[in-house]
């Protein structure tokens, strides 16, 4: 490992348990920021610590930015603007944000919408379409899909409202 031998015993410690924590799941670099904090390393320790994680690859802002957005638009049935909002409070760069919405499929992203939206209206028992259309519209936008997705959804499932 080349530097290994430069690196102070704590700094060695504190890249073990990263190491460690960044390969049971993937981790974005400002949580291991603060999971580094939390076991009591100084912020030039967590920054040198970081550092070396993204060089030998357990971290990538981009990779979990991925990971992240097809969890949660694709499994999770959230919108892109939720996700984005969610990736902006991880403090991941605009580009690694785009990257990460960007690899998610257009097509899948609109079935998760359409299904998502199917099985919210099963739930409404209103009998007056607008107040179900209305509740299933704020809905749709508590999950963070724009204003637009949520009226070509409506479109498409009108025969159900």
């Amino acid at each position: 490992m080349d530097g290994v031998e430069n690196m102070d015993d704590s700094v060695l410690a504190y890249l073990g348990r990263a190491r460690a924590y960044c390969a049971s799941a993937e981790q974005c670099s400002s949580a291991v920021v603060k999971k580094l904090g939390e076991w009591g390393a100084d912020k030039c320790v967590a920054e040198t610590v970081v550092a070396r994680l993204e060089d030998e690859g357990y971290l990538d802002d981009r990779r979990y930015a991925r990971s992240y957005c097809e969890s949660k638009m694709l499994r999770s049935g959230w919108g892109r603007m939720k996700v984005a909002y969610q990736l902006r409070m991880k403090r991941l760069t605009p580009e690694a944000i785009a990257a990460g919405i960007g690899a998610v499929d257009d097509e899948a992203y609109r079935d998760v919408l359409a299904d998502t939206a199917c099985k919210k209206l099963a739930g409404l028992h209103d009998a007056d379409p607008s107040v179900r259309r209305r509740k299933l519209m704020v809905f749709l936008a508590q999950r963070g899909y724009t204003a637009d997705e949520i009226n070509e959804t409506l479109t498409n499932i009108k025969q159900q409202l």
